[in-house]
């Protein structure tokens, strides 16, 4: 068990700035994926897969104490509190997804249990998806415990901000139910350029297919923009602050919220009134104005990284699909204003049918 944990952290020790995302991001040819995901049993055998494949993984990274953590992430004074709270939950989401893919099987009954069933080996035919899916699973992993390890100095969507009536106004994408999807997308609406709009054009796409996808804008972008009332069609808007900066620590978060709010007002609401906070950075006192309000936080759980010029329109696909059949339901972040969103459309609907999947419609959240 422990050569994982070895081979995870020849992967990951890179120099960095905690407050930076992470230098290097998870993705995986999918095409290594022997059998075609053309039904639900097939997205299920998948999924299974992914899931034994993460399973080993965090069952065989030490993250008991704070040196370790230090160890494998990189971060300094980790938030144990919040990097223990993360596994807990993580283990009880992976347990559940594996009973669904697995269809209640006895390897679901317990953790030990999935743990067990995570360390048989594969069949043979499986060997290049096993070694490329193994090394995308350490960078997912490190991913997600750096995020938990600076939970108390900076907030992101890996936990929820609070307990109780706080929890309860959070979306995260986990309480989506099995199968069930939500597009995403943030940072528009775009600008045109040489009679382009990408926001338009994804839009445009959107609706020739039928779906409702929950956009986030920028309250600068709607002020320069100007978009008119069916701009954005049948699709939901929400929030995403005036400027693209953490509302944290920002002392005019406040600020930031009325006068996008204002700028929304102009355009037609479907559905609830939602809040995304760039970087998934939020506070509780905007929670509890955002409540005074009835509106809510909308985070995600698959972050599509379309922005990262590192990854291109495949890397980005195959990386959203890998963590919808680790998840088996979400909510999915893109940007409108990057070209990747658009590209990945027509493939998703496609494994969204072949796979018997649903696509969340906005309005009904």
């Amino acid at each position: 068990m422990r050569s994982y944990f070895i081979a995870a952290l020849a992967l990951l020790t890179l120099p960095q700035a905690w407050a930076a995302g992470p230098a290097k991001v998870a993705t995986l040819d999918r095409q290594l994926w022997p059998q075609a995901i053309d039904s639900r049993s097939a997205f299920d055998q998948a999924s299974a897969a992914e899931i034994r494949q993460f399973t080993r993984l965090l069952a065989a990274t030490p993250l008991d104490d704070a040196a370790a953590v230090t160890a494998f992430t990189q971060v300094d004074n980790p938030d144990m509190a919040s990097v223990q709270q993360w596994r807990e939950l993580t283990q009880l989401r992976l347990q559940g997804n594996y009973a669904m893919a697995c269809h209640q099987c006895q390897d679901a009954k317990s953790w030990e249990a999935l743990v067990a069933a995570s360390q048989q080996p594969h069949d043979n035919s499986l060997g290049a998806w096993q070694q490329a899916s193994q090394a995308f699973h350490q960078r997912y992993l490190y991913e997600q415990v750096r995020l938990a390890a600076l939970f108390g100095r900076v907030t992101s969507e890996v936990l929820p901000l609070g307990a109780g009536e706080l929890d309860e106004l959070e979306r995260s994408g986990f309480n989506q139910a099995d199968g069930h999807f939500l597009l995403s997308y943030d940072d528009g609406p775009s600008s045109t350029v040489k009679g382009d709009n990408r926001s338009a054009q994804l839009v445009s796409a959107l609706e020739g297919k039928g779906l409702h996808a929950q956009f986030f804008a920028l309250g600068e972008r709607l002020a320069a923009v100007k978009p008119g009332k069916d701009f954005y069609a049948n699709q939901c808007v929400g929030s995403h602050g005036y400027q693209h900066k953490s509302h944290q620590r920002w002392d005019g978060w406040a600020q930031s919220l009325a006068d996008t709010r204002k700028l929304l007002a102009e355009l037609p609401q479907k559905g609830h009134h939602w809040f995304r906070p760039p970087y998934g950075q939020r506070q509780p006192a905007l929670l509890e104005s955002l409540a005074e309000r009835d509106e809510g936080v909308m985070l995600w759980n698959i972050d599509s990284q379309d922005w990262n010029r590192k990854l291109d329109n495949q890397q980005v696909q195959d990386r959203v699909i890998t963590l919808m059949l680790l998840w088996r339901s979400g909510i999915i972040l893109y940007h409108d204003i990057h070209p990747k969103a658009l590209a990945n459309l027509p493939a998703l609907v496609d494994f969204q049918k072949q796979a018997g999947l649903t696509w969340t419609d906005c309005r009904d959240i």
